[in-house]
């Protein structure tokens, strides 16, 4: 390119094209609104050549609207093409139609998109091949400033005015402290750049404040800190035990990454009176010796508790370890020293069991297994979780305590706005934060997902911290809604599994008449004022939808997009609309889960009979209370009466409002009817999703059979209450003939048609 000739590499293709840019790059720091015309002529031009090149004879086709349209409909355009059209077209409807515009920010963002549809352009339709000079910011011709220094002016200007708008002021304020004089916030960094982008990284996995120490606790841990119900229970335990002098066996149990490390830190550093007499090992971190496997070492921590040397030792271990270690170091031979004791308090504690086993006491041991303290709760009125909206309180709340308070006011100060700064001001709001774990919960439920409190702060970065982190101002309409929360949320299926289980929890998916009304109304509106003030409550998301107020003729891949953008603010951010799109079989199946936990008998009963509707419908069923045997592609039908009975008696019941230990999954049992032969059914939520969807019709195929494979040894087992030895109804299904062949009162078969 020609040094001070914007975009020549296209004036062989659209000699016209290519002035029109130069005539834009020329007027950008004088006038402009002038510039932003400039750059709707240049895509004018280019669309012209465009419709020549691909020979298209369309005269109806005649406004710049319409071109985009149709080259979008054929084909031609892909969605990324027709953002970058339609960001031109719009940008540069406003300078030409309203009087007092003046944008220079806009004018300088589409310098940028002008060069991008340069680039798309030449390589699509010339036959030239030489090297594009990469993308260079303009540079004023009436000055000494670098390009950079005015922009970055230009932008810090543009920063302040607007925070002088909503009532902030940038101050300086004093170095926060905390009670050890420690910085909460150290300002160690280059004038440009972020510093809540920095503390925002502390909470991703690549962080060093991802990897646990039992042995460490930084003051940022620390602040992060959440209390647990498990930490309460862990720390009566450690007070009851100050009670006597013998020896000890504590045993955390569960899986890695659930927050075995992250506790014990916390209680070494803050509570160092109840558990300096403990020696702590992690099974997933420590070995005495390179020579020694996980078995050996596990042995000589706990000599001082087998069979052999229990009596005489006072030795007291805390034991964070996995729960398939566990199992393998009772499971195992060794030698001389056995653990029959050991053996014995783990298998009373139920905790490779169903049941429920959060804390578990017997002499010297005691136990506690994180896999049963869920992360959230559940009530009446749904699930919720004070975890993850406490952790999401400390990240968010506004408090010169909190370092990403402060680091988003220092950026601030220096003149620093990004769309990270805007995802951080989004999801302020309590309600937003009420969403996302809502979301999460959904996940742990459905997916059947274990989310670690690291992964949840690791899933918190993922949808704050876009790929691109350009001035806000700098960026077009569409990169914000491109980069905003609610599409990181949604739209990053790639980056993580929670991610993926996200995206495939996108309101865009549900099928819901109100996502269909709005949908329509986005469709016949032309002012969209009334539609954004009905379904967004979020004053940050309706800023980003500000320069779409008016429909402006959309159609396409923008359109999409902006569909889908209020879509999902308008769940994220809207209460009522959020709940009229939820999935019903998801409400349904928390509300059962809640009463088999809380002893709701009227519920209970309800469910029991949902299902036994499923199990004859699972194999068929000609008439009440008969169910096939044989397949349905065989000429004539057979099916056996079957009688079952259904009881409570085997479920432990809660009583209180608010449950934090519970079984996520729902346990029936049946009997015969003598309540000697019992089978039990464990129906989890993709289960009770499958059976419900059987209720209303539908017939499972084989995958869905090998998912359920445990519902369909359990249909094996109840089919053996039925009375085929006895009675047995066949079916000709070609002309509806039906027959009965039972025993009559003298033990012989009589062969009936039935009426």
């Amino acid at each position: 390119m020609e040094k001070g000739s914007f975009l020549s590499f296209i004036d062989h293709l659209s000699p016209v094209a290519a002035l029109n840019a130069k005539k834009m790059e020329e007027l950008l720091y004088e006038d402009s609104a002038s510039a932003i015309v400039k750059s709707r002529l240049f895509l004018e031009e280019i669309l012209n050549e465009v419709f020549k090149m691909e020979r298209i004879e369309a005269p109806y086709v005649s406004t710049l609207y319409e071109r985009i349209s149709y080259l979008s409909k054929e084909g031609i355009i892909k969605r990324d093409t027709q953002k970058l059209f339609d960001t031109i077209r719009i940008t540069g409807n406003k300078a030409a139609h309203a009087g007092d515009f003046e944008d220079l920010t806009q004018a300088i963002g589409l310098h940028k998109v002008m060069y991008e549809v340069a680039l798309w352009f030449y390589e699509l339709y010339s036959q030239e091949k030489v090297n594009i000079p990469p993308y260079e910011q303009p540079k004023p011709s009436k000055n000494g400033f670098s390009s950079q220094e005015q922009i970055d002016e230009i932008i810090q200007k543009k920063l302040i005015a607007l925070m002088e708008e909503r009532g902030e002021r940038a101050v300086t304020t004093k170095e926060e402290l905390t009670n050890d004089g420690e910085e909460i916030l150290v300002k160690d960094l280059p004038d440009n750049k972020s510093y809540l982008l920095r503390e925002l990284r502390r909470l991703s996995d690549s962080a060093q404040e991802a990897i646990e120490n039992a042995n460490a606790f930084s003051h940022f841990k620390k602040y992060m800190h959440v209390d647990r119900k498990i930490q309460k229970d862990l720390e009566y335990i450690l007070e009851k035990n100050k009670q006597d002098d013998s020896g000890k066996l504590i045993l955390l149990c569960g899986s890695v990454g659930d927050g075995k490390s992250h506790l014990l830190a916390y209680l070494k550093k803050h509570k160092p009176e109840l558990i300096s007499a403990y020696e702590i090992h992690n099974d997933a971190t420590e070995s005495f010796s390179p020579d020694m496997d996980a078995m050996e070492t596990l042995a000589e921590v706990l000599k001082g508790f087998s069979d052999q040397q229990a009596t005489n030792s006072n030795k007291r271990v805390i034991l964070a370890i996995n729960m398939g270690v566990l199992h393998n170091f009772i499971t195992a031979d060794h030698g001389d020293q056995t653990y029959n004791e050991l053996s014995k308090f783990v298998d009373n504690s139920d905790l490779f069991s169903q049941n429920v086993t959060t804390h578990y006491s017997e002499d010297s041991f005691d136990l506690l297994s994180f896999g049963d303290y869920h992360p959230f709760e559940i009530t009446s009125d749904g699930p919720q979780s004070q975890f993850f909206l406490s952790i999401l309180n400390n990240i968010f709340k506004d408090s010169n305590e909190n370092p990403f308070h402060l680091a988003f006011k220092e950026d601030q100060n220096n003149g620093i706005h990004t769309m990270l700064h805007e995802n951080f001001e989004f999801m302020k709001n309590p309600f937003v934060q009420k969403q996302v774990v809502d979301l999460i919960i959904q996940t742990l439920i459905r997916d059947k997902m274990v989310i670690s409190a690291r992964a949840f702060l690791n899933f918190i970065a993922d949808i704050l911290i876009p790929d691109t982190l350009s001035s806000y101002y700098s960026l077009t309409e569409f990169d914000r809604l491109e980069l905003n929360t609610p599409n990181l949320l949604f739209n990053r299926m790639e980056r993580s599994p929670i991610l993926k289980a996200m995206g495939e929890k996108d309101p865009i998916h549900q099928r819901s008449s109100h996502i269909d009304q709005l949908i329509i109304k986005l469709n016949t509106y032309t002012d969209y004022d009334k539609v954004f003030d009905q379904y967004i409550e979020s004053d940050k998301a309706k800023q980003w939808l500000e320069p779409f107020k008016r429909q402006d003729n959309f159609e396409g891949h923008s359109f999409t997009q902006l569909v889908e953008v209020v879509i999902r603010l308008a769940y994220l951010t809207n209460e009522s609309f959020s709940k009229q799109v939820i999935e019903q079989n998801y409400l349904n199946y928390v509300k059962y889960m809640y009463a088999f936990n809380a002893g709701e008998k009227s519920k209970i009963r309800d469910f029991y009979e949902e299902m036994k509707q499923a199990i004859f419908k699972w194999n068929g069923t000609p008439k009440k209370e008969y169910i096939y045997i044989n397949n349905p592609g065989e000429k004539f039908r057979i099916a056996q009466l079957l009688n079952f009975k259904p009881t409570y008696k085997h479920l432990n019941f809660n009583t209180q409002n608010v449950l934090e230990s519970f079984k996520a999954t729902i346990h029936l049992r049946y009997h015969d009817g003598n309540g000697n032969d019992q089978v039990d059914l464990e129906i989890d939520y993709p289960l009770y999703n499958l059976l419900t969807k059987v209720q209303q019709g539908y017939c499972p195929n084989k995958k869905d059979k090998e998912d359920a494979i445990k519902f369909v040894e359990f249909m094996d087992r109840i089919m053996g209450y039925g009375k085929k030895k006895d009675e047995l109804l066949v079916q000709f299904p070609v002309d509806e003939r039906s027959y009965k062949l039972k025993r009559d009162d003298f033990g012989d078969f009589v062969f009936e048609k039935e009426s």
